[in-house]
């Protein structure tokens, strides 16, 4: 089933509309929501069929119920799919995701990340005028570089040096500098929120440790990290390219919307794959490295979403999940 996406049109039509306002009366059933189909993840409407629950594909509604195809409810319809990208489930009336109204963020972030993403920003300003810009992304350290009042006249002194050289006003630069803050702090995050995944990797090779004599759980243990070990990487691989990117605070602004548009860009695309990863977390939250059934039975589940999700090349049958 090939997914709808949004168009130009669709675009036009949110000028005017910020919720998904159907009007068929299919969508009025109550319990109507929007979500991803468990098996294919393609967007379906489910709906209650007496005391079950039926999926109807986003991309058939039209014909099934006779909707105009210029009508804003297919309009609608074409926003839902590009929509699910950044939620769980859409019901009707809900908020259309800013993501997609404005490029915006949909979720919240704590006040934390942004002193983080304003730490990270103004040790760049301040080791540019040294001319050895660095990479800094310890938490700790970024934050108690922002809230340091010794570094608040080498940043202004960095402030008014960029102008210059950029030919704009310092008023310019500061409002540039802190819309380039605010973006990263929703990376900043999901960085934080990236290190719940990153533990569920790192107990599966310390319980290699744990069960090293029982021959059965090693290769389970094995098999799951063969599966999980390339989605670690990719995800380390994504936050590298993206610090690489917007290491030099001067080439930020010099290439100040294509720069945001990358951000925003990588943003949505770590929410979209965290997304499927909270029910794993959950399961993981107050377990470790031990030898007990709880943490079995998680490992039988974590392979199961591994091999739903990250399954490459050959199939494997686990002798005990």
């Amino acid at each position: 089933m090939a997914e709808v996406e949004t168009t130009e049109a669709d675009a036009e039509q949110l000028s005017t509309s910020t919720h998904f306002a159907f009007e068929h009366k299919i969508f009025k059933v109550k319990g109507a929501h929007f979500r991803l189909t468990h098996d294919t993840r393609t967007p379906a409407l489910y709906v209650m069929l007496g005391d079950m629950t039926g999926a109807i594909p986003v991309s058939s509604i039209c014909q099934e119920f006779d909707i105009e195809e210029e009508s804003s409810d297919a309009e609608l319809l074409r926003i839902v799919s590009s929509s699910l990208k950044f939620v769980r489930e859409i019901h009707p009336n809900d908020s259309i995701p800013s993501e997609i109204l404005d490029g915006s963020a949909s979720w919240s972030i704590e006040e934390r990340h942004r002193n983080i993403a304003r730490g990270r920003i103004t040790m760049q300003l301040v080791s540019w005028l040294s001319g050895t810009e660095e990479i800094i992304t310890n938490s700790g350290e970024l934050e108690a570089i922002a809230s340091d009042p010794g570094t608040k006249e080498k940043v202004q002194n960095a402030f008014k040096e960029i102008a210059n050289k950029l030919g704009i006003t310092k008023d310019d630069v500061v409002e540039k500098v802190d819309d380039v803050i605010r973006e990263l702090s929703y990376i900043e995050a999901l960085r934080e929120h990236y290190m719940h995944i990153k533990k569920i990797g790192n107990n599966v090779d310390r319980l290699k440790t744990v069960y090293r004599r029982d021959r059965g759980m090693i290769d389970d243990l094995t098999r799951i990290h063969a599966l999980i070990d390339p989605v670690i990487s990719d995800f380390d691989r994504t936050f590298d390219e993206l610090d690489a990117q917007t290491c030099e605070v001067l080439t930020i602004l010099k290439n100040f919307d294509p720069t945001i548009e990358y951000i925003r860009k990588t943003r949505d695309d770590l929410h979209q794959r965290f997304m499927i990863w909270d029910d794993m977390i959950k399961g993981w939250k107050n377990l470790g490295p031990e030898e007990n059934t709880e943490v079995e039975k998680q490992l039988k589940k974590t392979y199961r979403f591994l091999a739903q999700n990250f399954m490459q090349g050959q199939s494997w049958r686990l002798g005990n999940m």
